[in-house]
């Protein structure tokens, strides 16, 4: 495959990747969301809203799930693209520019796999305002956000090791 193919195929796994997890983690989002306005209110002293909290969860969670597949579906379109030989991307370059890419890259691999490995125990967890046990397993919609975290990282890595060899060549 040639460069901008890669390149194609690279931010279209992306996408999809990104876009898979934000919609799964889309009820987490939503709790979230919800915890920060409550927070924020309470701190500059605004009075709670007089609706309920289930709409707006509700509502959060739609919001984080379009969201989430629409980007899948540009991802999954940059996939189809790459696979039928069409590249939108212009033409990268080998040698300084593929080595600065690698390099960058699995700098951001590196990062990323140190953070999830910093963070990797949880905290209290909330599902639908219950206080789940620390050792209860990750709902299904969790386990694949956190698979799909550790498929951008992976993708970073090897992407950013292909960019690395091709700018020593």
């Amino acid at each position: 495959m040639d460069m901008p193919r890669e390149w194609t195929a690279f931010a279209g796994a992306l996408f999809t990747l990104m876009g898979l997890s934000l919609a799964a983690s889309a009820r987490r989002g939503a709790e979230d969301a919800i915890s920060w306005e409550r927070q924020w209110r309470a701190a500059v002293g605004a009075p709670e809203p007089v609706q309920e909290d289930e709409p707006r969860r509700r509502r959060w969670a739609l919001a984080y799930r379009f969201g989430g597949f629409f980007f899948a579906g540009i991802g999954l379109g940059l996939l189809y693209s790459a696979a039928a030989g069409i590249a939108p991307f212009a033409a990268r370059g080998g040698g300084r520019d593929a080595l600065f890419g690698g390099i960058f890259f699995t700098a951001c691999a590196a990062v990323l796999a140190a953070n999830a490995w910093l963070h990797r125990r949880r905290g209290p967890r909330f599902l639908e305002g219950e206080l789940l046990a620390e050792d209860a397993p990750l709902p299904l919609d969790e386990r694949i956000a956190s698979f799909c975290s550790r498929s951008m990282i992976a993708l970073f890595f090897v992407f950013g090791v292909r960019l690395l060899r091709e700018g020593l060549r």
